[in-house]
């Protein structure tokens, strides 16, 4: 049950995070970037455009149109692309974690050996 809490809130880290990396990132491709921005938004113009009038009758056409729009792709793209640097922070940061602590071999506790007769992949408990 523990394993699961601490599952749930490693996931729960990464949503807030990558909320508050998007915010980042968008200030720094204001400032220093801008660009790049702005061929990101020709880029979601151009989504947009390639899927503006669906198969619909008008009722689906003009909810399509009000939630389908640049700024909700835009912030789908910067969504992504903040989700894509908080993993690769995580995963930084684990790796260095192990390189700092090393897991311990336990005296009392032997590595599993092959069980014979079967396929390679069981082994004892």
């Amino acid at each position: 049950m523990l394993k699961l809490l601490g599952g749930f809130t490693l996931v729960s880290s990464k949503i807030v995070a990558t909320f508050f990396m998007v915010i980042i990132l968008m200030l720094l491709g204001f400032a220093f970037f801008p660009d790049l921005l702005n061929r990101m938004s020709d880029f979601t113009n151009w989504i947009e455009g390639q899927i503006r009038d669906p198969n619909m009758d008008e009722r689906g056409k003009f909810l399509f149109r009000t939630l389908v729009n640049e700024n909700t792709i835009f912030g789908i793209i910067m969504t992504l692309i903040a989700r894509a640097v908080i993993e690769f922070l995580f995963w930084v940061t684990a790796l260095m974690w192990r390189l700092a602590n090393p897991p311990e071999d336990k005296p009392g506790k032997e590595t599993p050996q092959p069980v014979a007769g079967v396929p390679p992949t069981y082994y004892e408990n």
